[in-house]
């Protein structure tokens, strides 16, 4: 009986875990890299958007640019630490980098606005054929608000 006792609060705790770990990590009324970073901008054109859009990311150390219709794919390589972590130390002292990954769309919203909305990745073995590609959080997806952010100031 007492085995029993000692079951529950541990299966009690990891369901409350799981359950909690799920809070957030879908999306409530809006496609994914809008729950995860997006400013709506009215009044100025797709071109003015991408436009600005690439010049905040490369301030910022991003390449990249433009990927199809109102799509944008920026990145830059991962921190060292971001880099021994997904890599391993030998693949790392060999050469390895991890890249950040941001996919930038532009989607109209009414007559006159769009929304310009992210998400971003960690990437693995980035360019290969079986690349890794891991999506961030929304938890941590403040820095990628701020230049979104920064795209909206700088054309306002």
């Amino acid at each position: 009986m007492s085995s029993i006792r000692l079951i529950s609060p541990i299966a009690g705790s990891v369901c409350l875990g799981l359950a909690l770990a799920g809070v957030g990590c879908g999306s409530l009324g809006g496609p994914a890299s809008a729950s995860f970073a997006s400013v709506t901008i009215e009044n100025r054109s797709l071109a003015e958007i991408a436009s600005a859009t690439a010049r905040v990311f490369a301030a910022e150390g991003y390449t990249g640019g433009m990927s199809g219709g109102s799509n944008m794919v920026f990145q830059k390589g991962a921190s060292r630490a971001t880099t021994l972590s997904r890599e391993g130390l030998a693949d790392t002292y060999y050469g390895a980098q991890t890249v950040n990954r941001v996919k930038v769309e532009i989607v109209a919203v009414g007559e006159s606005g769009y929304r310009l909305q992210c998400k971003a990745y960690v990437v693995r073995d980035a360019g290969d054929l079986l690349e890794d590609e891991v999506p961030l959080a929304n938890i941590r997806s403040l820095p990628y608000q701020s230049l979104l952010n920064k795209v909206k100031k700088e054309l306002n």
